[in-house]
């Protein structure tokens, strides 16, 4: 064989079928009548037919042993169709059908007529663990009244998902507001998904093609954001652009301005933003002229802008004006529902980002929906990744919260409550045990000091009742417990 060569070259000495009896999906010819004309090794083995008895077949000689054809698809709607099937004739290990996926792509004629179709099949009957798994997370979905096809909502990447009344009602006026131009002031906690919503809504316009602007009213000193929402003229002041810049307000013309954080906008610059909403038009740093913008607001507050009214911080002609389509978004405490969701949602989100298999145990996910989540949906979304991520990489289900792992007022308490063994977070370790052996040797001390009151062991030891019984069960400590309590 030479040292190089080119297309032509290669078909010499490797020829066709030999490439497609080397790959591992089976790949079937047929004619338009169903009649094979090709097949590799691979559907060979499958059949456990010889291929010369295969070429006196026909694709409709299978069809008992499938729960459809796609042959017959293919061709009836002369496009590509893909299917999972299930093969009652070639079984598993524990007897169940063996699922490929079938994908079937006809090939036209001139006439537009079928003349042949190619067929590919991929058995994945081996990705056992994968799709028991998935079985194991559509069962958790099913406890919370989730449909997983249908009743998740996302839209501008991994955030907007719920299912709740309170979150439908929202999506539903942000829905019927998103054609329009009309401004929106979006209320909510913080960590809530202000700025998510408000991509949801420029996604849903006839905006959604040009520019989205966010400022962040808060990440700007005062001497700096009037510039940076303007921009200047060369030489307006020390330190410009030679050639002058323009402003994330200018930036946003044909799209849509965010103003997040809008109640931290200083009252120095508030008269030139409403006269900017008011008149569509900026005027540089340094300038004298006016330029037309064209844009759609949307702003977030954080904050009561009514009581920064009252209280002379925010101006009150520019509350007014911005509150023209005001827009709650209910903290994640007030739709409960909507809690396993996220979390799924995160935890596939970022196991495909560090190629990691993970899963919540049921447990996992009662202790989660308990959870206040003062933080909202960006504390879901750092504590998912947080514990993808903390999880060694060889646990596939995280059968529990680490202790420590979720922040709240729960997990203050063994500051202030631990007394007689320290709390069982402390790093303190006197006799150099290990922290796992540390942590039986205090759970059973405090068991044993309490007569094996639960509650009380739990309180001596500073943590909550819930992580006590995590630890009992982990080092089979239930005989030393009494159940009156």
């Amino acid at each position: 064989m030479p040292d190089s060569f080119d297309y032509q070259d290669i078909l010499k000495y490797i020829s066709l079928p030999n490439i497609l009896d080397n790959l591992d999906v089976g790949v079937n010819i047929n004619d338009a009548e169903g009649r094979f004309l090709f097949v590799n090794m691979v559907t060979v083995n499958w059949r456990n037919i010889p291929r010369k008895e295969f070429l006196k077949m026909n694709v409709h000689d299978f069809s008992p042993t499938m729960d459809s054809c796609v042959f017959d698809l293919a061709c009836q709607e002369k496009r590509r169709v893909s299917r999972l099937q299930y093969y009652r004739n070639s079984q598993q290990v524990d007897g169940t059908p063996r699922m490929r996926i079938t994908t079937a792509t006809p090939i036209l004629d001139d006439s537009g007529n079928v003349q042949y179709v190619l067929t590919m099949l991929q058995d994945i009957s081996d990705f056992e663990e994968t799709y028991h798994r998935l079985l194991a997370d559509h069962k958790i979905l099913d406890r919370y009244s989730m449909n997983p096809h249908t009743d998740v909502v996302e839209s501008v990447g991994p955030g907007i998902v719920g299912q709740s009344a309170e979150f439908r009602q929202m999506l539903s006026i942000a829905d019927q507001i998103a054609p329009l131009d009309s401004t929106v002031l979006l209320y909510g906690e913080s960590g809530s998904g202000k700025e998510v919503v408000a991509h949801y809504i420029h996604n849903h316009s006839d905006r959604k093609d040009q520019p989205f602007i966010t400022v962040n009213c808060a990440a700007f000193p005062e001497n700096l954001i009037e510039s940076e929402l303007f921009g200047y003229e060369r030489g307006s002041f020390t330190g410009a652009n030679r050639e002058g810049k323009a402003g994330l307000v200018e930036s946003a013309n044909g799209g849509t301005l965010f103003l997040d954080e809008i109640n931290s906008l200083p009252l120095s610059v508030q008269g030139k933003v409403l006269r900017t909403i008011e008149d569509k038009s900026i005027q540089r740093v340094g300038s004298t002229h006016y330029k037309k913008v064209n844009f759609r607001l949307i702003a977030a507050t954080n904050r009561s802008l009514e009581a920064m009214v009252r209280g002379g911080s925010f101006r009150e002609d520019l509350y007014y004006r911005i509150n023209v389509i005001p827009l709650t978004i209910p903290p994640i405490r007030n739709r409960k529902e909507d809690i396993v969701p996220l979390c799924l949602h995160y935890l596939h989100y970022f196991c495909q980002k560090y190629n990691l298999q993970k899963s919540f145990s049921d447990q996992v996910l009662e202790d989660l929906n308990q959870y206040e989540w003062p933080g909202n949906v960006r504390e879901i979304r750092n504590f998912v990744e947080r514990i993808v991520v903390m999880t060694p990489s060889s646990v596939r289900e995280i059968k529990h919260i680490p202790m420590g792992m979720l922040t709240s007022e729960e997990a203050e308490r063994p500051q202030r409550e631990g007394t007689l063994h320290g709390s069982l977070l402390a790093d303190t370790n006197p006799r150099g045990y290990r922290s796992e052996e540390l942590t039986r040797e205090r759970v059973t001390a405090a068991l044993s000091s309490c007569g094996g009151r639960r509650k009380d062991a739990a309180r001596l030891l500073g943590i909550s009742l819930r992580t006590l019984q995590y630890k009992i069960r982990e080092y089979h400590l239930s005989s030393r417990c009494r159940y009156e309590d």
